[in-house]
């Protein structure tokens, strides 16, 4: 039996480069991250299966292209934690059923067993909070794009007691959502409106001290981000945190991140928007602060490299 393991908080944080705040630190010690090494025919089997649906030519679940044509399937995957919502009414119901779907993901350029349920969303979850009370815990608002039911949001209240949430995503079942957890007593402070990447709104205002967040949301955009940097430029929010897959952080000889960068591009995720962002920094036109992946993912990528920055 393989000995079980825990991700320690000193390995987080050298992970991020960072040492936590006795909040984030309580936040580590209430989840514990509990894990199994995987045995050589354990990696062999899952090498073969990624393998297998690379070389896929039809779509499936596990293959199809992100883009505008899947904003159906959002709204119905959201509508799902809206009904859930409105029969429990707690926040644990907007937790999105795709995480703990399989039995392996990754840390440290390796795959893993976890021995807890949701173990990509629980360590996922530690990372956006520590975001939260890293980068925004002065911000007057934050607005996380691509928010889908606003799960992230909701525990940013933890770490800003003051801070007006914003909730922007192209789905309609996401503001629903906002409302309906707003409605319920569940976060009084929270707003929802509805946002496009490929054709931002610039009616909505961002007010001085504004935060901005992505997890796993310009992901769906491919090469098509320059509407919604645009968009940052000509709000000028105080700081723009992204946890997204970003291919020029992972190591192209590593076999790991090889796989993940093939996925990327089987599924048409986020490209190119790294070397932009480098591209408007050596134009002095924006300050990056940070560029570092966070070696965490699911079964086919490590999907949440951390980039912050601000327009100048």
């Amino acid at each position: 039996m393989n000995t079980s393991k825990t991700i320690t908080v000193e390995e987080l944080e050298e992970v991020l480069g960072t040492k936590f705040s006795p909040a984030i630190q309580k936040r580590c010690s209430e989840i514990s991250l509990q894990y199994a090494e995987i045995s050589a025919e354990e990696r062999d089997t899952y090498i073969r299966e990624v393998v297998e649906v690379l070389a896929r030519v039809d779509a499936d679940a596990d293959t199809k292209p992100a883009g505008e044509y899947r904003l159906t399937e959002w709204e119905k995957g959201w509508g799902e934690n809206l009904e859930a919502i409105r029969k429990g009414k707690t926040a644990n119901d907007l937790i999105p059923k795709y995480y703990g779907k399989r039995k392996l993901v990754r840390w440290k350029q390796r795959m893993i067993k976890p021995l807890i349920p949701d173990f990509d969303y629980r360590i996922l979850s530690i990372i956006v909070d520590w975001v939260v009370d890293h980068y925004f815990q002065k911000a007057s608002h934050i607005f996380e794009f691509g928010c889908g039911p606003a799960y992230h949001l909701l525990r940013a209240r933890n770490y800003n007691a003051n801070a007006r949430l914003i909730g922007l995503d192209w789905t309609k079942a996401s503001q629903d959502i906002i409302q309906q957890v707003r409605e319920s007593g569940i976060e009084k402070n929270i707003d929802g409106k509805n946002f496009n990447f490929f054709a931002p709104d610039y009616s909505i205002e961002v007010p001085a001290g504004s935060a901005f967040l992505t997890v796993a949301a310009l992901e769906q955009i491919g090469d098509k981000f320059e509407p919604f940097l645009e968009f940052i430029m000509q709000k000028k929010p105080s700081v723009c945190v992204h946890l997204e897959p970003i291919d020029e952080l992972l190591d192209e000889t590593n076999l790991m991140d090889r796989m993940s960068t093939l996925y990327f591009r089987k599924r048409n995720y986020l490209q190119g928007f790294l070397p932009r962002l480098r591209q408007l920094r050596e134009e002095g036109k924006i300050k990056i602060i940070a560029e570092k992946r966070t070696y965490s993912g699911s079964f086919f990528i490590e999907g949440h490299s951390l980039i912050v920055w601000y327009p100048l």
